[in-house]
């Protein structure tokens, strides 16, 4: 009777801890930079239900704007309507941070992020780089995570544009030690996106009613016959890779240019979320 009575009170008391609803969505990443002249330098990002995408002394955030870069700097930027960078080219419209901040900490709120949103985009700006520059990673419930295979790096010039594509699932594993070496001594900025939306099992395969033109092609395609203001566009290699994701906001005739694409045949795949369907598409790269 004893011991039934403690069990009783101790799952009562379990009853009125705090819980956390998102702790097993909760991502949080550290990436180790070293350049060619052995450098180093170290960032730490990513999503908590107990963090703000203001200034949290809990995790340890200091504001460095205004610091000069030192040898090999690596910061995550954030900027406003007046300021931003490249951050601008993968958010919706009129998203913007109310002020500018430098960053080697920036935690996020989990609840208030979607993809292609201001809470779940950072950009890292790279200054001081002597190429080729060698990026590790460690994480922190990432592969337990919702986004585990849905987050990318885009690498950027000064311009913000080049648009390399790099998937990171292999970097940001705990279980290998994988590293991630980037050449381009025109790279200057990391556009980093956490995406929550649900995985290819939670939709239905429906038959497409959108084209590919010119379909084979070599150069930029386009796609058109897309009827919604919510979906995304994936390029699929014949190993299962995806190799380039675009986000779809509007009704549009969406041109993607293939450029950095070897020759061979490619999957396209278009999630509509409104619907919850998904469709696909072969392309020839030639």
């Amino acid at each position: 009777m004893f011991l039934k009575r403690c069990f009783i009170l101790i799952i009562t008391l379990l009853c009125f801890l705090p819980l956390k609803s998102q702790w097993v969505n909760e991502s949080i990443i550290m990436l180790y930079f070293e350049d060619n002249a052995g450098r180093k330098d170290t960032i730490t990002f990513g999503l908590s239900d107990s963090a703000t995408v203001n200034i949290d002394t809990a995790f340890n955030e200091v504001d460095i704007y205004g610091t000069p870069y030192d040898s090999l700097d690596i910061r995550i930027i954030q900027r406003d309507t007046t300021n931003y960078e490249c951050i601008g080219n993968y958010l919706y419209s009129n998203q913007y941070f109310t002020t500018n901040r430098d960053l080697k900490t920036d935690i996020r709120d989990i609840n208030t992020f979607y993809y292609g949103s201001i809470s779940g985009t950072f950009e890292i700006a790279l200054r001081n780089v002597v190429f080729p520059i060698t990026i590790k990673a460690d994480e922190q419930n990432y592969i337990f995570s919702m986004f585990f295979g849905w987050s990318v790096f885009y690498a950027l010039d000064s311009n913000c544009s080049g648009n390399m594509h790099y998937d990171l699932s292999n970097l940001i594993n705990s279980y290998n030690n994988d590293s991630l070496i980037l050449y381009d001594s025109s790279i200057t900025h990391l556009i980093f996106q956490f995406d929550h939306e649900v995985g290819i099992n939670e939709f239905k395969n429906t038959t497409p009613n959108w084209k590919i033109q010119p379909n084979p092609a070599n150069d930029n395609i386009t796609i058109g016959g897309l009827t919604t203001y919510d979906g995304r566009l994936e390029i699929i290699n014949i190993l299962g890779e995806i190799v380039f994701s675009h986000k779809i906001y509007t009704i549009e005739h969406a041109t993607i240019s293939i450029n950095q694409l070897k020759n061979g045949v490619y999957f396209i795949r278009y999630y509509d979320n409104e619907t919850k369907t998904y469709s696909t598409n072969k392309l020839i790269k030639n």
